[in-house]
């Protein structure tokens, strides 16, 4: 047995060896390129317009002249093009030769006389100088999937043009690092035990990596579909559902490479610390990154720049400090109902009312006078443009209140105020009324009226000068007022029972009314109706900030969306194939919490047209971490949870007096994990507020050369050391350590706190620590306590 290991090592080692060299000299060709066109690129621009003839005496030369500077421009251009090529070749190659391959199929296509073919898979494909031979094939070729889904045996993989069979004698997994063959497995797994237990096993980084090497066979499906236009993924913490996505993206643009682009995917991360946290997974792969963005970046895009828009994370803070109170309960049942399919039905109900009356204007004032007033619009609005649809509407309305403004200006050439203003003008507005006349053809022997031209354009310049804060609203579509007519919804039981779909008022009604006339009163707009507001103000613009080009849209932590938010999300790209992802154990916000699962999604698109995967294998956290979690659950809700057999040491649960001990004990437990060689510690407190007083209290006791970082919603990359964040930051974050700050009743005392405390302590990959001050959680009480010391 010794024996074949060592035949076999010593035949992949030179098959390496061989690889190693065409990447060795297929890379110092490009280095040679790259250095050409970069010298290209330099001297050009250097040289651009000593190489340009110059010569403006009349049309014809300036014509050769403009000619001329066009060539240079795209020379320049074209060697830009050549110097990026040669620059991404060369960064391929690089890490290709550090690590070129991971897996080896020997495949028999079936019919006499075929002779069984090796095939090495690594993340990008490597071609012999020939043009023909495949050293390398790209873990997103259709002959890949055998890798993933296969095992020794009869086996068929699928093509565009058809289901190739045939044998698969041999699976074969390797871990090369640095150029160096570490280990060779045999297997007859989709990927072997021994393969994961390598990587799972390894240190946290403060990027997501890529997982090609370890991809399971339920994520090869999804990452592979191409069928369904909706892909729902509920996977368990750390089942791998979040990068199987984007090896998904990964493949998707590998496979329509000729039809998608990057610009055409977009991805809406949880928040700004998990953007950064993915950012690197694509280029790793050799892809250019797809569009990422936050809901909250795009609620705040269409709004933020007109109103004080209250964000997710500020609401969860508030209903935080508000928990137990009327006036906490009250927001929470206002929260998840203007998350629910019902205030969808209702509100699309209203926009139909809204075709015939309701809509709400803002009239054009100048100086306190009244240029169009909003009975003026709504008249016309309702009447000469009625048959029209909302976005049509809106834009012969514009035209026509650019008119109205044309209108005023003439009336206003003869008044006192313009007179004077233009008395007034500056030299540089004269400068330009004198052009512009010569132009026309003023100011020569024959001209008698100059003078007067002059006072009439400056008149009209300075009058339109002042119209100019109007002329930009009617631009805008802000003489239309989307949160007066948003407003009128809770103004009236009559009108919201009208829209309702069963007719009915939703409980906490009159609650919800009362909010919503104070705070969108004071022109701000607490997060459950900024997305109800949204559509409503998208709907009657005609929706045209719709973004039809974009073909996939991926959107993760999916089980936090409210199904207002799903339906919002699929008109506003009304195109894309929708891949969604998530963890019904790990719906902490109050909008999401009878959302039904992912119902607000799947009843999107048509049955026939969706598929549900379910990832129950966690291989993120080490077993014990895995089971201590599951029992912060539901047991019907931890059933399929399945931890990946790796073993590691028990999480701890510890008292503490005070916050004062907890934090001298928390501070010297993450010195220790620093020193033990973890990299990345999340100390997890429960809300923004806990994170202040706990990183003040932590700072004091650790060194001054010690890495921490208190990380807030607006960070955008998550550190090495010491990350201190409040629980709703770390989902899809994993820890090489996490400490769980304070797991007391007083914080993690109710219910609702069961699966945000479940989300915390599954960031972690080795060492799971959970202090708590006072009283524990109940949510613990499995778990015998250490006795205070």
């Amino acid at each position: 047995m010794v024996e074949k290991e060592e035949v076999i090592r010593a035949e992949e080692t030179a098959r390496l060896s061989e690889v190693l060299g065409v990447i060795d000299r297929r890379l110092f060709k490009e280095l040679s390129v790259l250095g050409d066109r970069r010298g290209d690129v330099v001297g050009i621009r250097q040289e651009f317009f000593d190489d340009v003839s110059f010569n403006f005496s009349d049309a014809t030369e300036l014509g050769e002249t403009w000619s001329s500077i066009v060539q240079q421009a795209e020379l320049l251009a074209e060697r830009e093009r050549s110097h990026r090529v040669a620059s991404t070749a060369v960064e391929r190659l690089a890490w290709q030769h550090d690590n070129p391959y991971f897996a080896r199929i020997d495949f028999v296509e079936e019919g006499a006389g075929n002779p069984v073919e090796s095939i090495y898979i690594g993340r990008s494909s490597l071609i012999g100088e020939d043009g023909e031979t495949f050293y390398i094939y790209d873990w997103r070729a259709p002959v890949s999937s055998l890798f993933y889904d296969g095992e020794p045996g009869p086996v068929s993989y699928e093509t565009p043009s058809g289901s190739i069979r045939g044998s698969m004698t041999l699976k074969r997994q390797f871990v090369i690092r640095g150029g160096q063959l570490k280990h060779v497995f045999d297997t007859d797994e989709t990927i072997g035990d021994d393969i994961l237990q390598a990587v799972l096993s390894e240190r946290s980084d403060t990027s997501m990596k890529s997982i090609v090497a370890t991809i399971q066979k339920e994520q090869n499906r999804i990452i592979r579909d191409e069928k369904h236009k909706l892909l729902v993924v509920q996977g368990a913490a750390g089942s791998g559902k979040t990068s199987a996505a984007l090896q998904r993206v990964a493949y998707l643009l590998y496979r329509y490479r000729e039809t998608l682009t990057p610009d055409q995917v977009v991805l809406f991360s949880p928040n700004p610390v998990f953007k950064g946290y993915v950012s690197r997974v694509l280029p790793d792969l050799g892809e250019a990154n797809m569009r990422q963005m936050t809901f909250r970046e795009l609620i705040e895009s269409r709004l933020g720049r007109r109103w004080e828009v209250e964000d997710l994370f500020e609401q969860t803070e508030e209903l935080a400090a508000a928990s137990g109170t009327a006036e906490g309960d009250s927001r929470e049942a206002a929260a998840r109902y203007k998350g629910s399919e019902h205030f969808f039905a209702t509100v699309r109900n209203y926009l139909e009312r809204l075709k015939k009356q309701g809509v709400r204007f803002r009239p054009l004032r100048f100086r306190g006078d009244t240029i169009v007033s909003t009975e003026e619009m709504s008249a016309k609005y309702y009447g000469d443009f009625a048959q029209e649809d909302f976005g049509d509407r809106l834009i012969k309305l514009r035209k026509w209140l650019n008119e109205r403004l044309n209108a005023w200006i003439e009336s206003q050439i003869g008044e006192t105020w313009l007179e004077e203003a233009a008395e007034l003008a500056d030299d540089e507005d004269i400068q330009r009324v004198y052009v512009q006349i010569r132009k026309q053809g003023g100011f020569h022997d024959e001209a008698f009226d100059d003078e007067d031209r002059m006072t009439d354009l400056l008149k009209r310049r300075v009058a339109e000068n002042s119209i100019a804060p109007l002329r930009k609203a009617v631009k805008g579509f802000r003489f239309m007022d989307p949160m007066a007519t948003y407003r009128e919804l809770f103004r009236s039981r009559t009108l919201f029972t009208a829209c309702a779909p069963d007719g009915k008022l939703p409980p906490k009604y009159e609650w919800m009314a009362m909010r919503a006339d104070e705070t969108l009163g004071r022109k701000t707009i607490d997060y459950e109706d900024a997305t109800p507001l949204l559509f409503v103000m998208e709907a009657l613009e005609g929706f045209r900030k719709v973004e039809g080009e974009v073909k996939h849209l991926f959107v993760d932590e999916a089980q936090d969306y409210s199904p207002f938010q799903a339906a919002f999300l699929k008109r506003r790209f009304p195109h894309a194939r929708l891949t969604v992802l998530g963890d019904f154990n790990q719906a902490i916000y109050a909008q999401a919490e009878e959302s039904g699962g992912f119902g607000g999604w799947t009843r999107l698109v048509p049955e026939e047209e969706t598929a549900v995967w379910r990832l129950t294998t966690s291989y993120r956290s080490t077993r014990p971490i895995v089971e201590f979690s599951k029992r912060i659950l539901k047991p019907e809700d931890a059933a399929n949870i399945t931890p990946f057999n790796r073993d590691g040491e028990e999480p701890s649960v510890l008292s503490c007096r005070d916050n004062n001990e907890l934090a001298e004990r928390v501070a010297k437990r993450a010195e220790e994990l620093l020193a033990a060689g973890y990299a990345t510690i999340g100390i997890i407190a429960k809300t923004a507020v806990e994170c202040g007083d706990a990183s003040a209290l932590i700072k004091e006791r650790l060194s001054e050369e010690t890495p921490v970082t208190l990380v807030t919603g607006g960070s955008a990359k998550l550190p090495p050391g010491i990350s201190i964040l409040p629980s709703y930051l770390s989902k899809g974050i994993e820890f090489d350590a996490v400490i769980v700050w304070d797991a007391s009743a007083e914080k993690y005392g109710r219910e609702q706190d069961r699966k945000l405390l479940y989300t915390v302590c599954t960031r972690a990959l080795h060492v799971l620590d959970v202090y708590f001050a006072g009283e524990p959680s109940p949510l613990l009480s499995f778990e015998r306590k250490e006795a205070h010391s």
